[in-house]
């Protein structure tokens, strides 16, 4: 099967290539085209072209690839993207959309206005569409629904659980976190308001805690929660940085007795999952997301991350019952694999393949 992915970007932390692109490497004949340059190594099987942050440059780089292969599928997984194949395809190829699938990978509630009208209008002229699971099909509304439902399919996400044991046989005597008395907590996602990493800081602020907290991602806020982190107890120990490779990321997860998340939004969060297999045990936030993964209830607790008092007392009881959570770090792999493994996610994706060629004829 011939593939061309379109993406926004190609980093350490952009799904469509991390997730997808090797995820389908042993599957499929890909191409991934992304608007930004890419910052990453990326592997020898995947055919690699971008527009160096220029919407006309990547009109141009696709509509020289559509004219010159024949792709079995186009995968799109961002509306700008969606947009830039429209306009390639204009006027000669614009039958390349029968066989186009978009993927939405997050909620609609938590996408920019701006976002929300590009991806409606490639999700109307898309072949197939693609949520993140349940919850990021439940999330569209009801006015856009009317048009998309009978193409719409949800795929859960999947993570690479042989890709965490690879790491993890491999790791060596680095360690990313210290003092092995310390609660050792991990916030992973870009530094937003949607990601909520100030409610966090605002609990540990009230309670005198021992822990090591790092935050991997950046975003908008980080000054600002830098700053409010510095008025925390001395006995806490947070650390900021940055947007790391996901192997880094997958690492620190290795190490980490928990993994936090109070994000007001979501698709389907592959570090929550990717945590819940690495051993962490989970303290999320009541979204619809995070109640689609429903990570075993021993290893988890869902809180309302608007009540203060709730952040506290997860906090407090992560504190009291250490020893259990660090000695029960395989208690939720069999479940993880089972609901989530990536072979899951490919086998789903295929059937969609599939179908969009079955109905070319």
């Amino acid at each position: 099967m011939k593939l061309l992915r379109l993406a926004t970007t190609l980093n350490a932390t952009s799904a469509p290539y991390n997730q997808f692109s090797l995820g389908f490497s042993t599957v499929a004949d890909q191409t991934y085209c992304s608007l930004l340059k890419n910052d990453i190594q990326t592997a020898d099987s995947i055919e690699v072209f971008h527009g160096d942050g220029s919407v006309f440059k990547m009109i141009n780089v696709v509509r020289n690839l559509i004219k010159h292969n024949n792709y079995d599928v186009v995968h799109i997984h961002s509306g700008v993207t969606g947009i830039i194949l429209l306009i390639a395809a204009l006027p000669f190829k614009i039958s390349i959309f029968k066989k186009t699938i978009f993927t939405l990978h997050n909620s609609w509630n938590v996408i920019k206005f701006r976002n929300q009208v590009l991806n409606f209008i490639v999700m109307l002229a898309a072949g197939k569409i693609c949520t993140c699971g349940n919850s990021s099909r439940n999330s569209i509304p009801r006015v856009i629904n009317y048009f998309i439902e009978n193409k719409t399919i949800p795929i859960v996400n999947g993570f690479d659980n042989e890709r965490i044991d690879k790491i993890k046989n491999s790791k060596g005597a680095i360690r990313h976190f210290g003092n092995n008395s310390k609660v050792k907590i991990l916030c992973v996602g870009a530094l937003n308001n949607t990601k909520n990493q100030i409610t966090l800081l605002k609990a540990l602020k009230e309670i005198n805690f021992d822990c090591e907290l790092v935050f991997l991602g950046d975003g908008a806020n980080k000054e600002a929660l830098i700053k409010f982190s510095q008025q925390l107890n001395s006995n806490l120990d947070t650390l900021f940085k940055g947007r790391v490779s996901r192997n880094l990321t997958v690492e620190h997860m290795l190490e980490a007795d928990i993994s936090i998340s109070l994000s007001n939004g979501e698709g389907l969060p592959i570090a929550v999952l990717e945590s819940m297999y690495a051993g962490c045990f989970l303290i999320l936030s009541t979204i619809p997301p995070h109640k689609e993964i429903s990570p075993p209830s021993n290893r988890c607790l869902f809180i309302d991350a608007s009540s203060s008092s709730e952040v506290v007392s997860a906090l407090h009881f992560a504190a009291g019952n250490i020893d259990s959570i660090r000695s029960e770090r395989s208690a939720s792999q069999e479940y993880s694999i089972k609901n989530f493994g990536l072979s899951n996610m490919i086998k789903e994706y295929m059937k969609v393949y599939k179908l969009l060629l079955k109905e070319r004829g």
